[in-house]
């Protein structure tokens, strides 16, 4: 389980001027950046890491792509696992591995094979989860498809339990916690879905339970 506290503030490593290291070759090469601006369009085979205080990385990466840093963007192609960490993440593309991200606000529009964890105060998952997904954050927008189980705990927004609002597909059901569980037009429920809310949502094909003054972290 991804349990956040959010990072960004120590991932940002704040230097003068960017640096850029290639290592290894053939199959192996991988590269690293770090500055106050670590931006690239990289093309490795290997794994990319890039930490700064503005982070940004677009293009091909073979294997694991790490990002850290006070505002991250990137639109790339990872060929194993995403991690990124921020105040503010941006990533859109493919994750043929696993994804954990931590951020503030986190907007996430990609295709991601394995497991999505997530955690932050705000965010917003578009595209399709093809494993489990594992959410923490006071506000989630989830419009995505998630293939495998979900396990969302609302945190922070309203007594602590935050506000879910789901218009996406649900394959295999799981469990949502949180005060404010929203089904919106467009979404669908499969599976075994558990609903644990302060009041009943609007909708069929769940089972729900009532949230009772309980923390969505403790049940």
């Amino acid at each position: 389980m991804l349990k956040s506290s959010l990072l960004a503030a120590g991932a940002a490593v704040l230097l003068s001027a960017c640096t850029y290291n290639v290592s290894g070759q053939g199959e192996n090469r991988s590269v690293e950046s770090a500055g106050l601006v670590a931006s690239r369009n990289v093309d490795v085979p290997g794994d990319a890491e890039f930490s700064g205080m503005m982070v940004g990385a677009d293009g091909d990466v073979g294997r694991d792509l790490a990002l850290a840093g006070a505002t991250v963007r990137s639109n790339a192609r990872v060929g194993r696992n995403l991690t990124a960490e921020g105040g503010r993440v941006r990533f859109s593309g493919t994750v043929g591995g696993n994804a954990e991200i931590a951020a503030g606000t986190a907007y996430i529009d990609a295709v991601i094979d394995g497991d999505a964890e997530i955690a932050a105060g705000r965010v917003t998952l578009r595209g399709e989860v093809r494993g489990r997904l594992e959410m923490d954050a006071g506000h989630m927008n989830l419009h995505a498809d998630v293939n495998g189980p979900v396990e969302i705990r609302g945190q922070g927004n309203r007594d602590g339990n935050g506000r879910v609002e789901v218009s996406g597909r649900l394959a295999r059901g799981g469990t949502i916690c949180a005060a404010e569980v929203e089904f919106r037009r467009g979404s669908r429920i499969e599976g075994d879905l558990l609903v644990i809310s302060e009041n009943r949502p609007r909708g069929n094909g769940f089972r729900y339970e009532p949230l009772a003054g309980r923390d969505c972290d403790r049940i």
